[in-house]
């Protein structure tokens, strides 16, 4: 056995051995596997000393072997991102949850002369009734029904207290709205990072995990439940007796997350054409899900829409207009889906857009956590910078390299190719540019654009930019494809909804100047923020919408965008860095 001891949190575990990843992971520190723990995106890199020696390794790829001493960044300790919780609909939204609370007295309950008590009910919420009928000091009994179906029964008149979540789990992060059921009041709304990055960024890297680890579905579920859990428990300190009293839950994710929350194994969906265990809605106990919630609590999963397309996308739908006509959703996330409304229908994908746009895969790119530079303007002669808490820049996350992108190219400094100029090739048009001396080589053939200085510099390089094109072509490559599919053109959005936080806090302007969106007015795109988190709220507080949220997959066609010839001719003609608004200007 050996002991890894984490200086900073004073924290020491034995291990057998194993990755180092592992071990922080299993001491409850996991580590950002961007990569999958390929050993490629260096977001892992630990401090440790061993053998009395201070050294920089890969935590995914770091063996242990020995007593080790481990220091964590404070990125890496804390599991606290800037993630978006709040989310738009515009449409009305009724009190009208699926479980209610009935108190009958023992008088009401009597039935008629060699008559029964109950009909229709399992034999757990019989067990639990007869003990209350057989204690003469129950005067009352309380019944918690989901629809006609009784869930459980308590002693005395317990009517004044009900409540719900609405869980929105996302590849990168989780977001848990607690509801009183009786009121419709919000009580908290909690987030925080999926704890399954420890085993890498996006849907890909996790079905390889189970498919090349034994106890990889295993590990994968719990960290996702671990997440959930402990989102409830900081609930619980806030409203006590949350958990307890914790009757419906209504979750939403993409394919793999409802697979990966059930311990379902996502093998099918690692190899065409893309299956699913199932894509009906999930209903099952609380207890039976591993949450920690009610014993007799219940769980919806929401319908997925076919491959990768989820229970995510469905609850976005849940927050468009009902009468929405040629509209375009794109929920801009770890991974891109897309939608395009027309005539009743709609048509859906998914794009595997990759973490690029999220600060994955990107030198400097990081989450939207303090030290994340969120808004770049290069303007008059000077660069600008808006650093997330006002302090030291240590990267990019999502939206600055979005400006980035787009602010060297009006700058000419790479061009609509995605080409980065070097610092020669620029100053032969613009000798005099104080932007020159930002210009610099990290290594032959990729050139670098910094924005800051110092020990720790912030920088976007020429594969960066590559990065960038190819995720950014994904997403407009299948909008187009979907428009067209739907007998459509840009021009004929009437909406253009982006979900998510990334598509919340992006420049329009320039995402739209880089190709990221399809050329559609600026007027006619609306940011709907955490569209998922918002429809997931509107099915636990409604049961209309749970019950419509059945019927969307009856209304849906999905496209499967790498199987598409249209798809992939666009793709690569997409590559470039110049949108249809620039032609037209």
């Amino acid at each position: 056995m050996y002991q890894v001891h984490f200086v900073r949190q004073n924290t020491t575990v034995e291990t057998n051995g194993g990755l180092l990843s592992q071990v922080c992971a299993e001491a409850g520190y996991p580590l950002d596997l961007v990569c999958g723990g390929r050993g490629t995106c260096g977001k892992c890199r630990v401090e440790i000393l061993r053998g009395g020696e201070r050294t920089s390794v890969l935590a995914c790829q770091e063996q242990v072997t020995s007593d080790l001493e481990v220091w964590l960044t404070d990125e890496q300790i804390s599991r606290c991102a800037s993630i978006m919780t709040g989310g738009t609909t515009g449409n009305r939204i009724s009190l009208a949850p699926s479980v209610s609370k009935i108190c009958r007295t023992r008088r009401e309950l009597l039935p008629d002369h060699c008559g029964a008590y109950l009909s229709g009910c399992g034999l757990p919420v019989l067990r639990r009734f007869s003990a209350l009928m057989a204690d003469d000091t129950v005067k009352e009994v309380t019944f918690i029904q989901y629809g006609d179906t009784v869930l459980d029964v308590e002693p005395g008149d317990t009517t004044q207290t009900l409540y719900g979540a609405a869980i929105d789990i996302g590849t990168t992060s989780l977001a848990l709205y607690a509801y009183d059921l009786l009121t419709g009041e919000l009580l908290a709304a909690e987030s925080a990072l999926n704890g399954q990055i420890a085993c890498g960024a996006d849907v890909i890297s996790r079905i390889l995990h189970t498919l090349q680890n034994p106890g990889g579905l295993t590990e994968l579920n719990h960290y996702v439940l671990e997440t959930i859990n402990g989102l409830l428990h900081t609930v619980e300190q806030q409203v006590p007796g949350f958990c307890k009293n914790l009757y419906h839950a209504v979750l939403c994710g993409n394919s793999t997350m409802q697979h990966l929350f059930f311990g379902l194994h996502p093998k099918g969906l690692s190899v065409d054409p893309f299956v699913n265990i199932t894509a009906d809605r999930i209903h099952c106990s609380g207890s039976l899900a591993g949450l920690h919630m009610a014993p007799a609590g219940t769980v919806d999963f929401l319908p997925l829409l076919g491959g990768f397309v989820g229970a995510d996308t469905t609850s976005v739908l849940l927050t468009l207009p009902e009468d929405a006509d040629r509209c375009l959703m794109i929920d801009l996330g770890t991974n891109g889906e897309i939608a395009v409304g027309c005539g009743g229908h709609y048509q859906v994908a998914s794009t595997a857009c990759g973490p690029a746009l999220e600060g994955g895969n990107i030198a400097c790119g990081m989450r939207g956590t303090s030290g994340a530079i969120e808004k770049i303007s290069l303007r008059d002669g000077q660069i600008h910078l808006q650093v997330i808490g006002n302090t030291e820049p240590k990267g990019l996350c999502g939206s600055a390299i979005i400006d980035a992108v787009a602010e060297l190219l009006r700058a000419g400094i790479i061009d609509e190719s995605g080409r980065m100029l070097t610092a020669e090739e620029y100053a032969q048009d613009h000798p005099d540019s104080p932007f020159l001396t930002h210009l610099r080589s990290l290594e032959p053939f990729n050139p670098a654009f910094f924005f800051t200085s110092g020990e720790d510099p912030v920088y976007i390089s020429q594969k960066d930019i590559r990065q960038i094109q190819l995720a950014k072509s994904s997403i407009y490559s299948g909008c187009i494809t979907l428009l067209g599919e739907a007998g459509l053109v840009p021009e004929d959005v009437v909406d253009l909804y982006l979900a998510g936080a990334f598509g919340n806090y992006i420049d329009i302007d320039n995402a739209l100047y880089i190709g990221l969106l399809p050329a559609v007015p600026k007027e006619r795109i609306h940011s709907i923020g955490n569209g998922a988190g918002q429809g997931v709220r509107m099915a636990l507080l409604d049961r209309e919408y749970l019950e419509h949220c059945r019927r969307l997959p009856e209304k849906t066609t999905h496209l499967e965008l790498a199987a598409n010839p249209r798809f992939m001719e666009e793709y690569i003609m997409n590559m470039n860095l110049r949108s249809a608004l620039m032609d037209s200007e």
